[in-house]
């Protein structure tokens, strides 16, 4: 079976295999599949626990969630919704980190060396943001979390429209309209600074 999916995605050429695809290669062993899933997702992770535990734990928090939801993975039902369930697994591990309740099953931490040694993309550095980032990082931080959260992953973090839907759990139009009402929202708070609207208004193109 492990042959069949490689593949199948071979056969894809150069377009990216679907989550649930990967979720299974992943699930047979294939640690390249889960490296994958989480360059995929990595940056949504970080975001949804940013705004739980706050930006200096964000990434350690991050990476524990990816690391939980890799070894969940045989545990999942419906392969194809691996975005949304690691939105779920990374929203309940903030909140238990944000009340200092941790648990660690025995063994794990030596399981755990052995995910960052082969998975790269869970011990990527963090990005390093340009001032441009910065001063529209700072902007989107005063809007409402669901604008600030689909403004942050598309615009700072470039993540597709459909990811972005499947890690929330919303659809493609439910992202375009917080997009869009998020833009104007940043509009509006920044019109009376010219210079920082127009800056708000490059930086955020697209997606109307």
């Amino acid at each position: 079976m492990k042959l069949a999916l490689e593949e199948q995605m071979k056969d894809r050429g150069d377009r990216a295999a679907p989550d649930e695809i990967l979720v299974v290669a992943a699930i047979l062993g294939d640690l390249s599949a889960f490296d994958e899933l989480v360059r995929r997702y990595r940056a949504a992770v970080v975001r949804t626990a940013g705004r739980i535990v706050g930006r200096d734990d964000a990434d350690d928090v991050a990476q524990e969630s990816l690391l939980l939801a890799f070894k969940a993975l045989p545990s999942i039902e419906d392969p194809g919704r691996f975005a949304a369930w690691l939105g779920v697994i990374t929203r309940h591990h903030a909140l238990r980190f944000a009340k200092r309740e941790k648990t660690r099953m025995a063994g794990s931490v030596e399981l755990d060396e052995v995910l960052l040694e082969h998975i790269g993309s869970l011990v990527q550095p963090p990005h390093e943001p340009c001032e441009s980032d910065v001063m529209l990082r700072n902007a989107i931080a005063e809007l409402p979390s669901d604008y600030a959260t689909a403004l942050s992953l598309r615009f700072l973090d470039e993540m597709p429209l459909k990811r972005i839907a499947a890690f929330l759990g919303v659809p493609v139009s439910t992202v375009k309209w917080r997009l869009h009402r998020g833009k104007r929202l940043l509009r509006d708070k920044l019109g009376a600074d010219r210079e920082s609207a127009q800056f708000v208004k490059a930086n955020t193109s697209g997606d109307q």
